[in-house]
């Protein structure tokens, strides 16, 4: 049976949604026997290896003016990756990928505030909703130790949220320079830069580069299998299918596919990491899923 291309985004973007949800579960587990600066090394640092191709090929061809216009974007990617695997530390998996799900919020205040876009009044209550549910979250965080295993803790929860905003700025500005700027070039910049500020950081920290190469070759199965997914799979497979499938599909179709994400990461988590649900947790899903929701549905 051929499928046509759009069934094909679609099937790639349900792949990328329980991809999203699987990454807390790596990186909980690479983090048994690494520090966050170390995984972050080893993840881009082996995502890197695998697109040198693409990055001889854009060396050989991009002008200065293109890469000084893409680094902000390379900056405001790391900023994600490296508060997401600071704050996964510390609060559910289940509750880090919740929090994605206020990027389209985030999105549209950014750009009310930055660039004077209009705000709906199905949006302002759409950003209403999806607040309440989400300071839920962090007040409740901020009670006492009962619901850690379910939401996480206060700490935790702020670093997702810096991880939100940083990718939701990137969002904003990818998006203002995407005409100009090909797909794959993100990609390379995104990864290199990540590898870049990686090196910078274990310096900083006095972690030995070469002791985590070999720390990373003497590790068990299930930290360096993690760490290798994390850099194949969560890292090349997914941008390569989300962007791909980006131009096949609508937005509202690739935003959507985002709430798979808590969904698999429940249904992970769970079992695997003995991380629980809880009322207070259930009321705030299902408060971000609507909230989130009124603004992806938003007719243009």
């Amino acid at each position: 049976m051929n499928l046509s291309t759009r069934v094909k985004a679609i099937l790639a973007l349900v792949v990328v949604g329980v991809l999203g949800g699987v990454a807390p579960l790596f990186m909980k587990v690479a983090l048994r026997e690494f520090n966050s600066y170390q995984i972050l090394f080893i993840r881009f640092g082996l995502a890197s290896l695998l697109v040198i191709p693409l990055i001889i090929s854009h060396i050989k061809k991009t002008a200065i003016k293109k890469i000084i216009l893409i680094i902000p974007a390379g900056f405001l990617f790391s900023g994600n990756v490296f508060f997401f695997v600071v704050g996964v530390q510390f609060t559910t998996s289940i509750v880090s990928q919740l929090f994605f799900l206020l990027t389209p919020v985030i999105v549209s205040l950014v750009s009310y505030v930055l660039f004077r876009e209009k705000i709906s009044l199905r949006r302002v209550i759409s950003m209403i909703i999806c607040f309440g549910g989400s300071s839920l979250l962090i007040l409740r965080s901020i009670q006492g130790t009962d619901l850690i295993r379910s939401i996480g803790t206060f700490q935790g929860n702020i670093f997702i949220l810096c991880a939100v905003t940083s990718w939701s700025l990137y969002v904003v500005y990818t998006k203002r320079i995407s005409k100009k700027v090909e797909p794959s070039l993100f990609l390379v910049t995104n990864f290199m830069t990540a590898f870049i500020i990686s090196c910078i950081s274990l310096l900083v920290t006095k972690t030995s580069v070469i002791s985590t190469i070999l720390q990373f070759t003497h590790s068990s199965l299930p930290a360096v299998s993690s760490l290798l997914a994390l850099a194949t799979v969560n890292s090349v497979l997914f941008f390569f299918l989300y962007q791909w499938s980006l131009k096949h599909v609508s937005a509202f179709i690739v935003a959507s596919t985002t709430y798979l994400s808590p969904l698999s990461a429940a249904l992970f988590a769970i079992p695997f990491l003995g991380e629980q649900l809880s009322t207070t947790l259930l009321v705030s899903a299902m408060t971000i899923f609507i909230g989130s929701y009124f603004i992806l549905s938003e007719k243009k």
